[in-house]
C-alpha cells in the first residue's frame, strides 16, 4: 500500500448561505463529487482521485468535520446534510457530475440527487442502507445523548475515542467531529435513508467488501435491489474503506459512469 498513488490537494473555500464551505478541486473532464461518511473528509479519498484520470474530482468536507464549520449545515439529519451538498453543487455551478458517497456519505449522496437534475450518475461504497447496521448496533445507545453535553462528553470521550479507533477510524479527528459524528448517528432514520435510495432516478454504482467491519453484505445486497441497474463490484476483503483499498477497480468503474 505504501506505493500506491495518493493525492491531498490544498483545501479551498467557498461561501454558501451560512457560512462557508471547505473543499478540493483538482483535474480536469467530466466531474466526479465525493461525500465522505463521518467521521471523514477529503483525505477519505486521497487513493480514488488518482484512480481517475482525465476527471475533475471535487471531494467535499462536510459540515462539523473540522474543514467546514457546523454552523454552516447545523442539522444532523440526511436531508439537512443532502440540503448541504445541493448547495454545494450550485455554488461551484457543478452540472452533469457523478456523485460519490461512502458509508453515511453513501446515504447522504443518495437523497442529495433525488430531483436533482445536476447529478447524472451516482456511486454508493460500503454505504448505509435501509436498517441500523452492525457498526451502529455496538454503539451504546446513550453516547449520541451523552455527546449532546460538555460534562457527559468529558465522560465518555476516552470510550468514545477507544470505539472509533476500535471501528478503524484514524485518530486524528478532533474531538467537535467525533461529537458531530454522533449526533449525527444518533439522529439516522434509516426510514428516510430506505426513501433515499428507493427514489434514486440514475445510472448507480453499488460496491462493498465481504469482510466490512461495520456494514454487512445484506445492507448493499438490499440497495442494490433498490437503486437503478449500474456496477454492481463485491470483494472478499477489503475492509470498510473500499475506496483505498480497491481504488484501482473503483475507479475504473465510476469513469464508465461519468
Amino acid at each position: 500500500m505504501g506505493t500506491q498513488a495518493r493525492t491531498d490537494p490544498a483545501l479551498r473555500s467557498v461561501d454558501l448561505p451560512r457560512g462557508p464551505a471547505a473543499y478540493t478541486d483538482e483535474g480536469s473532464g467530466p466531474v466526479v463529487v465525493c461525500v465522505p461518511g463521518y467521521p471523514g473528509g477529503p483525505r477519505d479519498y486521497r487513493y480514488l482521485a488518482p484512480a481517475l484520470p482525465d476527471h475533475r474530482v471535487i471531494r467535499l468536507a462536510m459540515p462539523g468535520q473540522g474543514d467546514t464549520p457546523l454552523a454552516t449545515a447545523p442539522g444532523a439529519s440526511i436531508a439537512a446534510r443532502a440540503d448541504f451538498v445541493r448547495e454545494m453543487l450550485q455554488a461551484l455551478d457543478l452540472q452533469e457530475v457523478l456523485l460519490v458517497g461512502h458509508s453515511m456519505g453513501g446515504g447522504i449522496a443518495s437523497a442529495s440527487s433525488v430531483d436533482n437534475p445536476r447529478v447524472q450518475a451516482l456511486g454508493l461504497l460500503a454505504s448505509i442502507g435501509a436498517w441500523k447496521h452492525k457498526g451502529l448496533l455496538s454503539l451504546p445507545s446513550l453516547m449520541p445523548r451523552l455527546a449532546e453535553g460538555d460534562w457527559t462528553w468529558a465522560l465518555i470521550r476516552p470510550l468514545a475515542r477507544r470505539g472509533f479507533r476500535a471501528a478503524g477510524f484514524p485518530s486524528y479527528h478532533d474531538d467537535p467531529s467525533l461529537r458531530h459524528t454522533l449526533r449525527c448517528a444518533g439522529a439516522l432514520d434509516f426510514d428516510e435513508v430506505a426513501r433515499a435510495h428507493d427514489a434514486v432516478r440514475v445510472p448507480t454504482l453499488v460496491a462493498w467488501a465481504q469482510d466490512d467491519p461495520l456494514i454487512e453484505p445484506e445492507v448493499p445486497l438490499d440497495i442494490s435491489r433498490r437503486v437503478p441497474e449500474g456496477p454492481r463490484l463485491s470483494w472478499p476483503t477489503g475492509g470498510h474503506n473500499i475506496q483505498k483499498t480497491h481504488a484501482a477497480e473503483l475507479g475504473a468503474a465510476l469513469m464508465d459512469l461519468a
